[in-house]
């Protein structure tokens, strides 16, 4: 590819012509770098380029958000656009930050009942790829999308909503392929506050207690802890504002966990098998308090960003039958006859089923399964992926579209009926393929 040409006419950024993923594993030259600020100018922006990708704050760890001529950074497209406080809704510009967007939901008394792991993700971004809360309400976020404006590949801009059920069922999570969204208008719940309780609980105890939990609780989560025999449950419950919660905080020492998992887990690249000891210290030392406090859904429960650079794979299996697979994950990470170690936390979240064509939960009730390394500079050595990825693949698993999986077209359409549908839609919106990168293309074209 030529040198970088950088177009100042809309450009924000100075960069050298090589773009680069938050985890510097996904790498691409461009030789147009594009800040739109308004929606005129991603239109003309989409009409000029011959190949296109939009991208937010590049945390994917899927091949998504580059790898064309032409890029589009949205970060500086995040206004609000409207708001109807009758019916809860508010239009944002898809740019915008799940921070901002949960700042301006809460000042309103409003919240969306299925926030994902962290806030730094865009708006446009998270709801391309699926990106997803758990349990309580429990579907992916864009599910609460009810109209969006986007710009297609003849620089046209399309509007739709919930009367266009099976345009919105295959927008709600396109990966930018069907367009780019503009402006997105969510339906959000009145806000709510819980009372969250964090500590570590034996697998045996939580394998057979957390259909119970799913039912009792407005919140649940765990975060496994593979080779120590514990996961690190989490459960919330619906209080009314004004309820005093007796609050127990972890101990100080814990704002180190950061720290010491970043030391052990580089002895445990050069030495793999020291990850099963490396787990059972960090579980002693910083998974073995219990934990209560008070908050929304995002002040109790939802990381505000990563505080060092990661790996990620997440798989999700129908709900019926996680309890099998679980048992052979667990049996097969345990066994010395492979290489896969696995780092901790395997964050294990649940959804509700849903009728988006692309979504992990489309048509049953599931359970998603995160995979993690702590040193993404080995992540090729990490055999941990493959295992997971392999087993999850036998029991109809479903990968994250913005997590690390290498399953193509054959293997995915076979989990995803409605994919080849997506497939001839998105053809139809894009028959020159300016939206699609050469990872794309191999499942999509």
């Amino acid at each position: 590819m030529s040198t970088a040409i950088h177009d100042t006419r809309n450009s924000s950024s100075a960069g050298n012509g090589v773009w680069s993923s938050w985890n510097g594993l996904v790498k691409h030259r461009y030789e147009r770098y594009l800040s739109p600020a308004t929606e005129e100018e991603i239109v003309s922006a989409v009409r000029d380029a011959s190949r296109i990708r939009a991208f937010g704050n590049r945390q994917s760890s899927a091949d998504i958000g580059a790898g064309t001529e032409t890029l589009l950074d949205m970060t500086g497209y995040n206004s609000v656009v409207a708001e109807d406080p009758d019916s809860k809704e508010l239009t944002v510009e898809s740019g915008m930050r799940l921070s901002t967007l949960i700042r301006e939901l809460e000042s309103r008394g409003w919240c969306v009942p299925c926030l994902p792991d962290i806030d730094t993700v865009t708006v446009g971004g998270a709801l391309a790829t699926g990106t997803h809360g758990t349990a309580g309400d429990g579907h992916i976020l864009a599910e609460y999308m009810v109209a969006c404006r986007i710009v297609t590949a003849d620089g046209s801009i399309r509007s739709y909503g919930d009367d266009d059920t099976e345009m919105m069922a295959a927008l709600r999570c396109s990966l930018g392929l069907l367009g780019v969204f503009s402006t997105v208008t969510l339906r959000a719940h009145p806000l709510y506050y819980l009372r969250v309780v964090e500590e570590p609980v034996r697998d045996e105890v939580w394998l057979r207690s957390y259909r119970r939990w799913l039912e009792e609780h407005d919140f649940v989560r765990i975060l496994w802890l593979p080779h120590t025999g514990y996961g690190q449950v989490i459960l919330g419950d619906k209080v009314d504002g004004d309820t005093q919660v007796r609050e127990r905080s972890a101990p100080r020492y814990h704002r180190h966990r950061r720290e010491v998992s970043k030391l052990l887990y580089r002895i445990a690249g050069r030495f793999p098998r020291f990850t099963v000891t490396a787990n059972r210290w960090l579980r002693r030392l910083f998974f073995s308090s219990r934990t209560v406090t008070r908050g929304t859904l995002y002040g109790a429960t939802v990381t505000k960003s990563r505080g060092s650079t990661l790996e990620l794979a997440e798989w999700s299996v129908a709900l019926d039958r996680f309890d099998e697979l679980f048992s052979e994950l667990k049996a097969q990470l345990d066994s010395s006859a492979n290489g896969a170690w696995a780092h901790i936390p395997m964050d294990v979240r649940f959804l509700r089923a849903d009728e988006t064509w692309l979504s992990q939960a489309w048509q049953r009730d599931t359970v998603t399964v995160g995979c993690v390394t702590r040193n993404p500079q080995r992540a090729d050595e990490y055999e941990a992926f493959d295992l997971v990825e392999q087993i999850f693949l036998r029991y109809d698993g479903r990968p994250h579209w913005a997590k690390r999986f290498r399953a193509g077209r054959s293997e995915l359409s076979r989990v995803w009926p409605r994919l080849n549908d997506f497939i001839r839609l998105r053809r139809r919106l894009d028959p020159g393929g300016r939206f699609l990168n050469g990872y794309l293309r191999h499942i999509f074209e």
